[in-house]
């Protein structure tokens, strides 16, 4: 359950545009030093089963690596302890505080129709709990994560897993956000499940295709996090950097982290470029 949760946290970084001129998600860092190379992947983290391809390459550039190393552990056992802390509004807000008695009372009836939820006992979730119910509706399949395959491998190579923050440093960007305007975004994509899961399905058409002019055409039409952009992800790469540069100066490290903040002038391929790292792009297969 918690590892799910997390991933409603997770996937807002695979929303966001990438920077055209960094195409490709599957990259070798090197340069400044380093004795050996180490890799970044950007991820998707749902996918259906049975459209889920990690590539040769990836398996073996992880099994060439020393460590594993996510946006947050996922494999820490504190991990599930630490999402319940977090599960309600701090200040007993409730989504009726939010919404209009019409709108509530439609947001309710059409998810306990389409998903079976019934978000009437569960009033003061935080949103991003709430959508983490709905999310699975919209793949329609049975789902995997590359971020739950990477850390089998790497469980069964006995390599050790690390976390760039923490799922405190991570839910806390919510905190950044009025809750206003996160229970209306929430009831905006309830609304319309049909269209939330064709957007869906083109992202990750898209991801797979490493087709980044797709991906920033549909996500400049996305309005709900074009004013977040810093608190999802520019401060957030900015932050990861330094501790990437240590992990790297002890061995060869693979990087797995929402695809999104991989590209951009704020983005960690560029990040690590202006820190004196060659990237150089490859093929997941």
């Amino acid at each position: 359950m918690a590892v799910v949760l997390v991933r409603v946290v997770l996937v807002f970084s695979f929303l966001v545009p990438f920077f055209a001129g960094a195409q490709g998600v599957f990259w070798e860092i090197s340069g400044q030093g380093l004795s050996r190379p180490s890799y970044l992947l950007g991820t998707v983290h749902l996918l259906c089963d049975s459209e889920f391809q990690m590539g040769a390459n990836v398996v073996e550039k992880l099994a060439d690596s020393n460590a594993l190393v996510l946006e947050v552990d996922l494999d820490d056992p504190a991990l599930a302890l630490s999402m319940m802390s977090k599960m309600h509004n701090e200040g007993g807000e409730s989504i009726t505080d939010f919404l209009s008695a019409d709108e509530y009372a439609k947001i309710r009836s059409l998810l306990m129709e389409r998903t079976g939820v019934d978000i009437g006992m569960l009033k003061k979730l935080r949103p991003f709990m709430l959508m983490s119910l709905i999310y699975p509706s919209l793949l329609e399949c049975e789902t995997k994560s590359y971020e739950g395959e990477l850390i089998k491998l790497a469980k069964s190579a006995k390599k050790e897993i690390y976390g760039l923050e923490s799922v405190e440093d991570q839910l806390s960007v919510f905190d950044q956000i009025p809750l206003d305007e996160q229970y209306r975004s929430f009831y905006e994509y309830a609304s319309d499940l049909d269209k939330g899961r064709v957007e869906f399905r083109k992202l990750i058409k898209a991801y797979r295709e490493e087709d980044i002019e797709v991906l920033v055409k549909m996500v400049s039409e996305s309005p709900e996090y074009r004013d977040y952009q810093d608190v999802l992800l520019n401060d957030r790469n900015h932050n990861w950097v330094d501790p990437m540069g240590e992990w790297m100066r002890n061995g060869s490290v693979f990087f797995a982290v929402g695809a999104g903040h991989l590209g951009g002038e704020n983005g960690l391929i560029q990040l690590l470029r202006n820190e004196g790292y060659r990237l150089k792009r490859l093929d997941r297969e």
